[in-house]
């Protein structure tokens, strides 16, 4: 009466969704608790409840039978029509590869929902009624979370509201994981709503990139076609078109996780032991980020004997966060030492150099050298502008050819001997104090090649290599805020610039390159997910469209260049210095990033993209 009842209000109606509904049904004479998979007023396929809740308040096994775990059979319905029962995966177009586990199985060591991802199930749906205690949320969350992680899946959990067993109280836990991170969760304890209902719009190409790149996944998936598993779960197709017309939402940082709520417990010993103020969850990224960096810092130069490091301090934010995390790490390693003895200890540890040009401002002189005073730094006020002109006479007398401004082809030898000489000169201070030399380069500038050769790329160690130029100005930004360097104000107040052109043409990075929040984008997009031209314009477009003013053309411009420049550059990228890993993909060829650096730059792809942003 109950199948029927179904049948004759939902399962013959139109849907262009798929669902999934939980009931009981008997089969064989036998009572499983089952959910079945609706669509377009068809009933495709029913799945069983493998693992059965008993023990405590639960009492499952009463009336029901677990159902084993490989096997497949036909269920003939009221109507006659037989339907596959079973462990089963659904194809959706659109959708994907779609499986399900019910309640406890999802919370049993050996899951079936690891051998539908393993089979390239992409989403996994649990329904359950799993009743409210103090505190079981978080645990139902951090399973959710580790779940999606570990099968690199999209995990869909929902559970019962209300109180439909007298003494047990359902809060109604709604979550949407994706591959390690809950990306919605929806409310709880409704009085005035039956149900909530969240959404997400998700790219499974990341999923299947993400499997295809991790060693024991293809190992573990090849197990199963051999049949160390048991069966291969069959894969059933549901008719009918499913795509989502609405883009995946990009986040503008990638690097932040979601989800944080509460600060990070493993990390309050800083505060008890006066190492950190106190901090909130929003302030968790920055420290970790800077506890990192700082103790690479610490371990590479304790380890390898190395008493005291040079820094060539422009009054940028590159140099800037490098100052301030090698000042963090002085901080972090002598404890016992006040803020004056560390700014004592860091005039035998740390020395700095400015080196200005004609081109450099007041405003960059001045903040390198209040950042160096703050600290407590041995700081070198210089001017090169005469070595500059020294080198551009002797290039004279060699070629005969007077490099000039007004010559654009003169334009990168102009801003690469101000650059190389700051590194020739930098290195001869860090051996007068046998230190050795940090390099600054981040992350976005080596993607593109924006660095110079044997200048800001000189040398030993590279400790912002992997920080995105987005991340380095937001940490200064909450420096400022959360240490209270009183000098930052001055590095944060300057736009990123090389100063390497004439004043008067004030130039800037995202002037020379794009917005860094476009780049970092792009390079998230291009090395973390492979994705070509017009996948890169497909995925951001929609959230970009308005800084474009809906204007396709300028954004083709962005991916052009950015796509010529990665390309061009990875020769730069061989020769960086050691750096350390703090984000989820790096550009090392060394370890991470091994890309060709002989090769066409996309040209074919970069056309198709034309054609199509032309088209719109």
């Amino acid at each position: 009466m109950f199948f029927n009842m179904f049948l004759k209000n939902v399962f013959q109606q139109q849907f262009d969704v798929v669902l999934i509904l939980g009931l009981p049904i008997r089969h064989r004479d036998v009572l499983y608790n089952v959910a079945a998979v609706v669509s377009n007023g068809a009933i495709y396929g029913i799945v069983p409840k493998e693992n059965l809740a008993t023990g405590d308040v639960q009492y499952e096994n009463r009336w029901f039978s677990g159902w084993p775990h490989t096997r497949v059979e036909k269920y003939q319905s009221p109507s006659g029509t037989k339907i596959p029962i079973g462990g089963i995966i659904f194809q959706a177009q659109g959708l994907g590869k779609i499986a399900i586990e019910i309640c406890e199985d999802g919370w049993k060591g050996i899951r079936p929902g690891s051998i539908y991802t393993l089979a390239g199930a992409h989403i996994l749906a649990n329904p359950s009624a799993s009743w409210f205690t103090i505190g079981k949320h978080r645990t139902r969350k951090s399973m959710v979370e580790q779940i999606s992680r570990e099968d690199h899946c999209v995990y869909l959990y929902t559970s019962l509201l209300g109180c439909d067993a007298t003494r047990l109280v359902f809060d109604g836990s709604l979550f949407i994981a994706n591959d390690g991170a809950i990306s919605k969760e929806g409310r709880r304890f409704l009085f005035k709503e039956d149900f909530e209902i969240i959404d997400e719009i998700i790219d499974i190409s990341v999923l299947e990139r993400a499997r295809a790149e991790e060693g024991s996944w293809r190992q573990q998936s090849e197990q199963l076609l051999n049949g160390e598993y048991g069966a291969i779960p069959p894969i059933i197709l549901l008719d009918g078109d499913f795509h989502s017309h609405a883009p995946p939402q990009i986040p503008r940082y990638y690097w932040l996780p979601s989800g944080e709520s509460s600060p990070d417990p493993s990390l309050q010993w800083l505060v008890e032991a006066d190492l950190l103020p106190e901090f909130s969850a929003m302030d968790v990224s920055h420290i970790e980020l800077e506890l990192a960096l700082a103790l690479g810092l610490r371990e590479y130069t304790k380890k390898c004997g190395i008493r005291s490091v040079a820094l060539a301090l422009s009054g940028g934010r590159d140099s800037a966060m490098c100052a301030l995390l090698i000042d963090r790490m002085m901080h972090y390693d002598h404890p016992e030492f006040s803020r004056e003895e560390r700014r004592m200890y860091a005039k035998k540890a740390f020395v700095t150099a400015y080196m200005g040009t004609d081109n450099s401002g007041s405003a960059t002189r001045n903040a390198a050298r209040a950042l160096a005073e703050e600290i407590g730094a041995t700081h070198y006020d210089g001017a090169i502008q005469s070595a500059v002109d020294t080198h551009l006479e002797i290039m004279k007398q060699m070629s005969g050819v007077a490099l000039s401004w007004d010559n654009q082809e003169h334009d990168i030898p102009l801003q690469n001997v101000q650059a190389r000489l700051r590194g020739s000169l930098i290195w001869m201070v860090a051996n007068i104090h046998h230190a050795l030399l940090i390099s600054t380069s981040n992350k976005s500038e080596a993607a593109v090649g924006y660095t110079t050769m044997d200048g800001d790329t000189s040398g030993g160690l590279s400790p912002i290599a992997d920080v995105p130029k987005s991340l380095v100005k937001l940490w200064l930004l909450w420096a400022d805020r959360f240490h209270d360097y009183k000098s930052l104000s001055l590095v944060i107040a300057t736009p990123s610039t090389a100063e390497l052109r004439p004043q008067e043409e004030e130039q800037t990075d995202e002037d020379d390159l794009m917005p860094f929040f476009i780049l970092d984008q792009l390079m998230h997009q291009f090395v973390q997910f492979g994705r070509e031209p017009l996948e890169l314009f497909q995925v951001l477009w929609p959230s970009l469209q308005k800084h474009y003013a809906n204007q396709p053309m300028k954004f083709y411009a962005h991916i052009e260049k950015f796509v010529r420049l990665i390309c061009f550059a990875q020769w730069k990228r061989e020769r960086f210095a050691i750096s350390f890993r703090v984000t989820a993909f790096d550009l090392d060829p060394k370890t991470g990033y091994r890309f060709p650096p002989v090769q066409a730059p996309f040209r074919e792809e970069l056309a198709e993209l034309k054609t199509y942003v032309e088209s719109m």
